[in-house]
């Protein structure tokens, strides 16, 4: 929801603890509540420690702007920094229940919706259970007695069959092994060339031809995700020049990942402008110093300059972790902007400590059993949520 900026008269969104437009504080911010995960991370490891079912089974995609119909998800648009919690309809349309800057009420939008779908799929597993079972009425006969030979077979039999369903299980649950993927399977993922650097089935850049560089994605074919599906779009571990593309290793992305896409908190003098990055994200927490009105201001997205995203490149603006009086400007840690922060890393991790023993207690009525079967045809996929 909108709400108007009491100092301002600028309109923004009611989850926003600061006007982005003049800074003033939203005394009646909407916060997310405290008994679930605040962060989308934190949402996936929520999702792991239930024995879940995987996401193309629960159509549940957390941490992907995932575009096949009959799915909810959520994501960061690396273009805006915004999060995004979404539904696709049946039809394929998508309905956005939340997009903006508050992580932890849109991890929270997600979140609610899960544990309601989880509710439902064991309700309809235990009116399934509560069926009669059908049984042979009719004697048994004599068992004729086993020769040596079906003895061995009934032993190697299930053996084998063991030992496939185990190798089905595991290609199963392992990530993507890291290299090159041509996926052409979806018209909206036509001619890509991506590439998997991680190693949680996360960690992917696709090539923009439009741009002809590499670029870090959060949307990407969900059957890129597993070994299992994978395997099947997998070209090479190393560089080859028939992808018609430029090798991943030698692109900006790869010099991101090596530093853990985080650039170094401080001040930096760049063209003439002192900035200070307050959050070890490359893309959050920029601010620039107003020589005209004395005071910092945040840096929107668009608006930080590339080079001072890039670990590899800012490091040559980077002057200081802390205020220094030579630098004849104020001490950044004293504004509301550094304060405030702070505040926020003392809550999340009070909040962490607190309820890391708590999940498995509080929430154990969302843990899956292996028993159980998940069918999300029954789920309503003409709502808008």
């Amino acid at each position: 929801m909108k709400i108007k900026c009491e100092y301002c008269d600028s309109m923004f969104d009611d989850t926003l603890e600061k006007c982005p437009s003049c800074g003033a504080p939203n005394k009646n911010v909407r916060r997310s509540t405290s008994d679930q995960p605040t962060t989308i991370e934190g949402l996936k490891e929520w999702y792991a420690s239930k024995g879940l079912p995987p996401e193309d089974v629960t159509r549940f995609f957390i941490g992907k702007d995932y575009r096949g119909a009959k799915a909810f998800g959520i994501y960061k648009d690396e273009s805006t920094g915004n999060f995004i919690v979404y539904k696709n309809k049946a039809d394929g349309s998508r309905a956005v229940r939340y997009e903006g800057t508050d992580e932890a009420y849109a991890v929270n939008e997600l979140h609610t919706r899960l544990k309601q779908e989880i509710l439902e799929q064991k309700s309809h597993n235990i009116s399934k259970g509560s069926a009669p079972a059908s049984y042979n009425r009719g004697g048994g006969r004599r068992r004729k007695k086993k020769s040596c030979l079906s003895s061995i077979l009934g032993f190697i039999i299930p053996l084998i069959l063991c030992i496939g369903v185990f190798k089905f299980l595991v290609d199963s649950e392992t990530p993507a092994k890291s290299g090159y993927y041509m996926y052409n399977d979806e018209a909206y993922y036509q001619d890509k060339l991506f590439y998997h650097y991680g190693s949680d089935g996360n960690g992917w850049a696709v090539y923009d031809d439009e741009i002809g560089d590499w670029k870090k994605t959060s949307s990407y074919p969900v059957k890129l995700e597993l070994q299992s599906k994978a395997k099947n779009y997998f070209l090479s571990s190393d560089y080859d020049p028939k992808y018609g593309k430029s090798d991943f290793k030698d692109s900006m992305v790869y010099e991101d990942y090596l530093h853990g896409f985080i650039v170094n908190e401080g001040y930096y003098s760049y063209n003439d402008e002192i900035y200070y990055h307050m959050k070890p994200d490359q893309d959050q927490g920029w601010y620039v110093y107003n020589t005209d009105d004395d005071e910092w201001n945040s840096v929107f997205l668009a608006e930080i300059p590339s080079d001072l995203k890039h670990q590899n490149v800012a490091n040559d603006f980077w002057y200081t972790p802390d205020w220094d009086t030579e630098t004849q400007i104020t001490d950044f840690e004293d504004t509301d902007y550094y304060i405030d922060y702070q505040d926020e890393l003392y809550r999340e991790s009070t909040y962490e400590s607190s309820s890391s023993s708590s999940y498995d207690s509080d929430d154990s009525d969302y843990s899956w059993s292996s028993s159980d079967s998940w069918d999300s045809g029954g789920s309503d996929w003409d709502s808008d949520w």
